[in-house]
This record gives C-alpha cells, sequence and structure tokens, in this order.
C-alpha cells in the first residue's frame, strides 16, 4: 500500500509549519501513523493540487487538500496498525460541538492569527514576511507573501477586525510623515502629547485586540474546563489538533505579544493544554522528505500566475478560469473574451518574467566593484603637465589669447 505523504507550509517560528491548518495536520499525523506509514514534505507550493490549498494529501494517485478534507479522508483510508480517531466514537453532543469549534477556530482564531501575524505592519515586516522569504524561492517572494497577507487582512476585516490593522496603518503612516509648518511658513512647534497619542499606533490598537483575544481563550477555558481533551474523549479528536495549531501560532513572540499574553495567563486552561499537546508529541521524529526542485519553468508560472492574481478586476476572473471556467446558468463551462485577455496576458506576463530573470542573471553581483573605461582624450594648454598644471590653467593670468580665426568689434 502507498505510503501517505503529506506536503505542507514549511517550519517558521520554531514551529513545524508556519500555516495552523499545517501545524494541526502534522499534529494529527503524528497520533495516527507510524513513522513508516507516511512522509512529509515542506514543499510550500500550493499549485500542487487542484483548490491550491496546504495541506495537502496524496495517496493513491489522489490530491486531498484541507485539513478537514484530510481528516475526512484518513476516516475511510487509514491503515490497519494506524491509531484511529475519537471522531469515529463521538456522542450527538459531542459532534454538534466539534462542529461548532471547529468554525470557531477556523473564522475567529484564524481572524486573531491573521491580525497578529499578518495584519499587524511590525510583526509583518519584522517576523512574517521574513520567514516566508526563507521558504519561497526568488521571485516568488514577490508574489506569494503579499497575496497571502492580503487574503489574510480580507479575512479579518469580514469578521469585524480589520479596522484594528487599519487603524495602525494609519497611525503609523502619520507619525512618519514631515514636520508641520503655520500658514506664514514657520514650523509649528510640537504639541505636549496626551496618554493616549504618545503611544505607538499598534498600543492604540491592543486595549481592543486585547478584549477579543481574553474572549476567545475564555471560550476555549469553558469548552476545556477539567477534561484532559475538549470534547471529554479518552483519545484526540480532529478538534484537538486543531486547536493545537491555532494555539501553537497564538503563542508566538510578535513585537506587540497580545494574543501570546492573554494566552499565558495564569492558570488559562487553554495555555495547559497546548503544554500537554507538545508534551505528548516529543521523542516523535517526524519522516520529514526533501520536495523536489521547482525549476526555472514551473517558478515562472507561478510567479507569472501570482502577478495575474494581483490585478485588481482580472484577479478573480483569472482565478475562476484557471480553477475550470466559470459555470453558465445550466451548469455548462463556459469562457469569456475577459477571461481569454486574461489568458493571453498570463503568457505576456510570464515571458517578461523570464526575461527578466535572464537579464538578472547577467548582472554582477551586488556589492561587485564597477569598472568604467573612457577613451583618451588630448591634453591642451596647462594640462599637459599634470595635476599642477591643472590648478595653474584656472588663474587668470594664464589665460590663453584669441584665436587669429576670432575678430573683435568695437561699435561706437
Amino acid at each position: 500500500m502507498m505510503s501517505f505523504q503529506l506536503h505542507v507550509w514549511g517550519p517558521a517560528f520554531g514551529l513545524d509549519s508556519i500555516d495552523a491548518e499545517c501545524l494541526a495536520a502534522i499534529a494529527a499525523f503524528r497520533h495516527i501513523f507510524h513513522h513508516d506509514d507516511w512522509s512529509l514534505t515542506a514543499s510550500n507550493d500550493t499549485s500542487l493540487t487542484p483548490d491550491y490549498t496546504l495541506p495537502a494529501l496524496f495517496h493513491d494517485d489522489t490530491w486531498t487538500s484541507g485539513y478537514t478534507n484530510i481528516i475526512s479522508y484518513l476516516r475511510h483510508h487509514g491503515t490497519s496498525d494506524a491509531k484511529s480517531l475519537s471522531d469515529n466514537d463521538l456522542t450527538l453532543q459531542q459532534e454538534a460541538d466539534l462542529l461548532a469549534y471547529s468554525s470557531y477556530l477556523s473564522t475567529r482564531g484564524s481572524g486573531l492569527v491573521s491580525l497578529s501575524l499578518y495584519a499587524s505592519p511590525n510583526a509583518w515586516v519584522e517576523l512574517t514576511r521574513p520567514a516566508y522569504s526563507a521558504l519561497l524561492p526568488f521571485p516568488l517572494t514577490w508574489t506569494i507573501p503579499t497575496a497571502i497577507r492580503a487574503a489574510a487582512v480580507e479575512k479579518a476585516e469580514n469578521l469585524g477586525m480589520g479596522y484594528l490593522a487599519a487603524e495602525a496603518e494609519a497611525d503609523e503612516a502619520a507619525a512618519k510623515s514631515g514636520a508641520e509648518t503655520t500658514s506664514t511658513g514657520f514650523l509649528r512647534l510640537r504639541q505636549q502629547l496626551g496618554p493616549r497619542k504618545s503611544m505607538q499606533p499598534e498600543q492604540t490598537a491592543a486595549i481592543r485586540f486585547q478584549q477579543l483575544a481574553d474572549d476567545f481563550f475564555t471560550t476555549l477555558d469553558d469548552l476545556r474546563g477539567s477534561r484532559k481533551y475538549l470534547l471529554g474523549t479518552p483519545s484526540p479528536s480532529s478538534l484537538d489538533f486543531l486547536t493545537y495549531g491555532y494555539l501553537a501560532l497564538m503563542r508566538v513572540q510578535t513585537p506587540y505579544p497580545i494574543l501570546a499574553r492573554s494566552l499565558q495567563a495564569k492558570g488559562r486552561p487553554s495555555m495547559q493544554f497546548l503544554q500537554m499537546m507538545e508534551a505528548e508529541s516529543q521523542g516523535y521524529v517526524l519522516p520529514r522528505q526533501e520536495s523536489k526542485p521547482r525549476g526555472l519553468p514551473r517558478t515562472m508560472y507561478v510567479f507569472a500566475d501570482g502577478a495575474i492574481e494581483s490585478i485588481a478586476g482580472a484577479g478573480e476572473s483569472w482565478r475562476r478560469w484557471r480553477r475550470g471556467g466559470i459555470q453558465s446558468d445550466e451548469g455548462e463551462e463556459v469562457q469569456d473574451s475577459a477571461q481569454t485577455l486574461v489568458a493571453v496576458g498570463s503568457a505576456v506576463v510570464g515571458l517578461a518574467a523570464v526575461a527578466a530573470a535572464v537579464f538578472f542573471r547577467g548582472l554582477s553581483p551586488f556589492g561587485a566593484s564597477t569598472h568604467r573605461f573612457e577613451a583618451p582624450k588630448e591634453e591642451t594648454g596647462l594640462y599637459r603637465f599634470g595635476e599642477v598644471g591643472a590648478m595653474l590653467d584656472f588663474l587668470p593670468i594664464f589665460e590663453q589669447p584669441p584665436t587669429p580665426s576670432s575678430r573683435v568689434r568695437d561699435t561706437i
């Protein structure tokens, strides 16, 4: 029987993956399978699957993407010696709780992670973007991280939390603006700042963010109570691993670690649960497998794909066309002129990207010395005597008389 191949986003922040669902899938596989029954590949390539989503499972020539879909697949295609999840033995109430809290994590929990690691300007510049740059090859570092951040910010906005990041960015831009002047042109004296205006941009949003974080962790604390696992089952369920994935990312120390401080509050059951899940996985060596190199053609294709998606007004049409076309009212697949134009545009962008890559490879390494060659010029006058002659040539007494061909005409 073929082994299970799990493809995920690579490690970051001291964790096995930069993505919450990838962390959950890794933890679930670690619990279910023996070391020899599966492999873990940090491919960092969403284009491997038709849904363009990681984590992704490849088994029996079939791709399954997304944590929930992977768990559902494993429930029906597990090996005989694999451990089963508690999902198969839940009561009706436990099944309802599993669905409700899994949705809660994928919405509210995902929104908080998006705010903390992606929408936050300081966290994005100092932590998250460099982490993606370490995982992706050039030039994909120009397109993929920005697309991921845009999706994360949109997710936070859909939950009504986007204003926190928007306010922080607006305050930060105002703080970096130049000095103001009065109507008469004099510099305006700096005003004495009050408590709110003297805070850093993200500190002003932290007050409201703190309340959202406390409410989220309190909900999980009430669910767990004094039980070992969240649903009160004797062994972990898919909800336990999904919760672990989000809590692990929330513990990351960002420039303003609001989530981490709230999670690590004294006696919080959510933090105790995270520590327990980490302790249970100690000693397990992950069956890591190196990903295959993309190659220049595939890298340029992914780069062109990301460039097209970033075009306002055309990105959504391109995504739908790429994933199988737009469905008509009769359920038939159709292609309109706009989609065809986008397809042609992608080819043009791809060729331009290849040309840019070839040009970039032909450049000298950054920091190398630059040599400039010029044809020697004929030296005349005092310049023939070197630097001293060049200095004397500027003195008035050494000015050359006008040439015979020049005429001076006096006018009366």
